[in-house]
């Protein structure tokens, strides 16, 4: 992952979090890689955030990943914040995008959180569970695309 990227999605949860709000999205890289060189963060429609709850409809997951199919990119890593540590809730747990592989970072103290990324919380879905799993490698590259999606579509920020 980019340091630029680290910036944007902290960046991106201390706005909300400065609102008493969680919010999310997907980290994004070339289908034919594994370098994090992007973000696709949140907007508004079909998007429902409170204090202890993010959540994104099935109208907008579709407007993103048929956007990122026709840019040929995926989504390897699913980030969200929560007000206070990294753990995974138990909404998380049984609500989460439960993909084999599929692994979810979650940023703690939503309203200050951490660009060290080892303080974030790294979770693996593996064989019907949530397992912890080891923060992700940061490389110097340059921020690729952030992207906005919604029920609306996708726009570059």
């Amino acid at each position: 992952m980019t340091l630029g990227v680290v910036d944007a999605v902290v960046d991106e949860t201390r706005a909300y979090g400065d609102r008493n709000l969680e919010t999310g999205g997907f980290l994004t890289a070339a289908t034919d890689s594994d370098d994090i060189t992007g973000a696709a963060v949140a907007g508004t429609r079909g998007i429902v955030r409170r204090a202890d709850l993010f959540q994104i409809s099935e109208r907008a997951l579709a407007r993103l990943f048929s956007y990122a199919d026709d840019k040929g990119l995926w989504m390897p890593v699913q980030f969200h914040s929560h007000r206070f540590g990294p753990g995974m809730s138990l909404t998380d747990a049984l609500h989460g995008l439960r993909v084999e592989g599929f692994i979810s970072t979650i940023l703690p103290r939503f309203a200050d959180p951490p660009r060290d990324i080892s303080q974030w919380g790294w979770w693996q879905f593996t064989d019907g569970e949530w397992f912890p799993f080891p923060a992700i490698s940061i490389d110097r590259q340059k921020l690729g695309p952030v992207i906005v999606f919604d029920e609306d579509g996708v726009r570059e920020r």
